[in-house]
């Protein structure tokens, strides 16, 4: 048996390299995104950058968690949030700690030209290392501290925006070496900061232990019971906790961009991997027939089948596993340079996702040979050899089995997120495209007669050679068919349903958006972190001005079955909401949103004077008595008003956006004021740009394998086709003749394969119009029909290609010795 795997392994190199290819790069794309997924695990993970010098540091909490259980069946699950706040008497407490203290104010601020987001008092330096560029420290209310690089010098006059707006200071010098921030004097920062502080460092004295330090400030904070004050008492790295995380969400939303990339990758490979081998195998019968003929018995050509892909598995899942180790580092340096990850993210070999991506290949490719290999083994001689010429039984009970579960699993799916009613059922698109791919892949050989038929009518109706031909052979070799078309059904299904899906998505939330804003103009901020109090009374004030409703988003958290949930919460003026916004109500109103405990929710959680309890984005927890129930709408899916007062202390002191009534202004110092159809038109080019980058994110790398996979499986399927042309060539076909048969059969594939996966997006998309119907004033289908025409002309050129120039190369031999090619 040795010996005769080793003949059959040279006689049939096309088919082998075929499958080596396919499994090779479905290897390869599937261990390149796992290893980037993993690269994230501890991406965050360093020593402190800000909070160098002291040994003990007390922050506010940071996280929000739900415990449940007890014993050894405790679970918590917990999110992270923003840092909340210490209040100015903890601080005050805290002061009279033995030990060199430091309060570290830390106000949202900013300055044209100087680096940093955040101004501390000139203490906070003694935290962390640093040089002089030039000047000294600031000793004068007016006086201010930069960092490199900065156009600025001692000496010059900067207007930084605050909590309070713009204001005029005076450079003293400028540090090196020290992280981006703006430094004032102490009193300064501590009144800009209204006494709280982001946290306070220790250090003992007179180089003291570090441990007794950190329990004598534990000793201080330990009589405060209050849930609402809890602080964190942080020591060695675990400092770095305390320091703002600006690369936190990034990694996050990398975290969930390649968890969706890998689910796709691990999909197309095992669907194209699977399909490759088992038609290498299927499309063997004739050697089979003979071998069987020869007195080789079932269970040896199963072994034979299987010791040839466990060959060529093991190889080519080598292979992959290190061509996957090469295209992880470039992905992520794209993923960062897209904003989707840190600047700093890379990715860097681990073993783990690599053996994972070798034992899927080699155990999906041994899986596919051998559902092959079983239905070759059994048939006899006769019949073996008999069906070698025609598809007699297309249809083996596994396809039934795998096609109706697939069927079983995505019609239940497609029910529910066609009535959910909500935004969340993009997230079942995918999952429920993938079902249904595989089931029409599964029943191709059902459909395809028909479909070929129809296809072909007017070929028939012009009763060419070459077009009766290629009718013929693509109705009678439905296997062959369904194997090519397969490929490109993935293709064109993937991208169609997932690019129609969310672009209609999109669309929906775009009218609501548009439709929700009834205000004349909006403020923006210029040049600043934010639109401060100040200045949004100034907006009032203005002459023309007759409403002016700043707004700030954040995130709160509410808790869901077994662990919180992340929302968004809206801080918003709730009596003058009106004016500038349509907000639709099921109950209640939005003038009675005042206060620091009121709350309007979405319908269906709670009613209308019941309290609701969550957490602020700041982990505060809070119970607010509920004054108005949202209207379900697509922009408002998990996302609460909050009163505009219930912002002091807990989120950012500063508005992001202010909806203005009348006719304001132009220019307001630091803000920008644009007309609204500006607004959202430019709020939904960089919400499209950011889609567009995350479907290439996504789709993208899948894509280029499933074309490259269309190419592979049309060449060994021409390749395999060497007595079938010969045969023609000897009934007297010419060779321009069978060329052009070749290329109408691929342009009938491509077509197959294209109906198909409109099937399959007909479907989705209709899913998710269905759920979305009633939570926009419209829901168009949002279709890139330009994009996706050139995905399909892609598909169509790589499969006439693929088919014609193997055909061309094989048709230069002699009849004769084509036909006896294979043997």
């Amino acid at each position: 048996m040795i010996g005769l795997a080793w003949h059959t392994i040279r006689a049939r190199r096309s088919s082998l390299v075929g499958s080596f290819v396919a499994l090779a790069l479905g290897v390869g794309l599937l261990a390149g995104m796992a290893l980037t997924l993993a690269s994230t695990i501890g991406a965050g993970d360093r020593g402190p950058t800000w909070y160098v010098t002291p040994q003990v540091v007390v922050s506010g909490v940071d996280t929000v968690s739900v415990t449940t259980g007890s014993g050894e069946d405790r679970e918590t699950e917990s999110l992270r949030t923003d840092q909340r706040l210490l209040p100015a008497d903890l601080v005050a407490k805290l002061s009279t700690v033995d030990a060199a203290v430091v309060v570290d104010h830390a106000v949202p601020a900013a300055a044209a030209g100087a680096p940093g987001d955040t101004l501390h008092p000139w203490s906070a330096s003694t935290l962390h290392p640093f040089g002089w560029v030039a000047g000294g420290p600031p000793t004068a209310a007016g006086d201010i501290v930069l960092t490199a690089p900065t156009r600025h010098r001692p000496g010059d006059e900067v207007t930084v925006h605050s909590v309070r707006g713009a204001q005029r200071f005076t450079v003293s010098g400028v540090l090196d070496g020290a992280p981006p921030a703006l430094y004032t004097t102490d009193a300064v920062a501590a009144d800009l900061a209204g006494g709280t502080a982001r946290a306070v460092a220790f250090a003992a004295p007179d180089g003291g232990s570090g441990s007794a330090l950190a329990r004598r400030v534990r000793e201080a904070v330990a009589g405060d019971t209050d849930p609402a004050r809890k602080v964190r008492v942080l020591t060695g790295n675990d400092r770095r906790r305390a320091e703002p995380d600006p690369d936190g969400d990034k990694r996050e939303v990398a975290i969930s961009l390649l968890a969706t990339t890998c689910g796709l990758a691990g999909f197309v490979s095992v669907f194209v991997v699977a399909g490759t081998f088992s038609y290498a195998v299927a499309a063997r019968r004739r050697e089979f027939g003979l071998l069987r003929t020869a007195g080789a018995t079932p269970r040896q050509v199963r072994r034979l089948v299987l010791g040839e892909a466990l060959a060529v598995g093991v190889l080519a899942s080598a292979a992959g596993g290190a061509l996957g180790t090469a295209i992880a580092p470039p992905f992520a340096a794209w993923l960062a340079r897209s904003g989707f990850a840190p600047d700093d993210f890379t990715a860097h070999f681990i073993f783990w996702p690599v053996a994972a991506a070798f034992g899927t290949g080699l155990l999906v490719a041994l899986t596919g040979a051998w559902l092959a290999a079983r239905r070759a083994g059994r048939v006899r001689p006769v019949e073996a050899l008999r069906e070698a010429a025609v598809d007699g039984r297309a249809m083996p009970v596994v396809r039934w089995v795998v096609g109706l579960a697939c069927v079983a699993a995505a019609v239940p799916m497609i029910a529910v997120f066609s009535s959910i009613r909500s935004a969340d059922a993009t997230a079942l698109v995918m999952l429920v495209a993938m079902l249904l791919i595989v089931a029409c892949a599964m029943f191709a050989p059902l459909v395809i007669p028909p479909l070929v038929w129809l296809l072909t009518a007017p070929l028939a109706a012009a009763r060419g050679a070459t077009g009766m031909l290629a009718r013929n052979g693509a109705r009678t070799a439905v296997r062959r068919t369904a194997a090519t078309a397969a490929p490109i059904l993935v293709t064109v299904g993937i991208a169609a349903a997932t690019l129609i899906s969310l672009g209609t998505l999109f669309s929906a939330v775009e009218s609501a958006t548009r439709d929700r804003i009834t205000a004349d103009a909006v403020a923006v901020p210029a040049g600043s972190p934010g639109i401060a109090d100040a200045t949004v009374e100034a907006l009032r004030a203005g002459p023309g001005v007759t409403a002016a409703v700043p707004a700030t988003d954040t995130r709160v958290f509410v808790r869901d079955g077994d662990s919180p949930a992340d929302w968004l919460g809206r801080y918003i003026h709730g009596p003058d909401a009106a004016r500038v916004l349509n907000v639709p109500l099921d109950a209640g109103s939005l003038a009675d949103l005042t206060g620091t405990g009121t709350v309007a929710v979405p319908a269906g959680r709670w009613k209308l004077g019941e309290t609701a309890s969550l957490w602020l984005g700041d982990a505060t927890p809070v119970t607010l008595r509920v004054v108005a129930v949202l209207t379900p709408q697509v922009d408002l899916t998990d996302t609460v008003l909050l009163p505009w007062d219930l912002r002091a202390g807990h989120a950012r002191p500063l508005a992001d956006v202010v909806y203005l009534r009348g006719d304001p202004p132009s220019t307001v110092d630091g803000v920008a004021v644009v007309p609204v159809g500006d607004f959202v038109s430019v709020a939904d080019r960089e919400q499209r740009d950011t889609n567009r980058l995350a479907a290439i994110a996504v789709l993208g790398m899948a894509l280029v394998y499933t074309g490259i996979a269309i190419a592979n499986t049309l060449v060994m399927a021409t390749a395999d086709r060497s007595r079938e042309l010969a045969t023609l060539r000897l009934s007297g076909a010419t060779p321009r003749q069978l060329v052009r048969m070749v290329g109408v059969e691929a342009v009938l594939v491509t077509c197959v394969g294209v109906l198909l996966a409109g099937v399959v997006t007909a479907v989705v998309v209709a899913g998710m119009r269905s759920a979305l119907d009633g939570l926009a004033p419209s829901v168009p289908i949002d279709a890139p029909w330009r994009v996706l025409g050139g995905i399909t002309a892609a598909c169509l050129v790589t499969a006439v290609a693929a088919s014609v120039v193997p055909a061309a190369l094989l048709l230069r031999r002699r009849p004769v010795e084509l036909a006896g090619i294979r043997e």
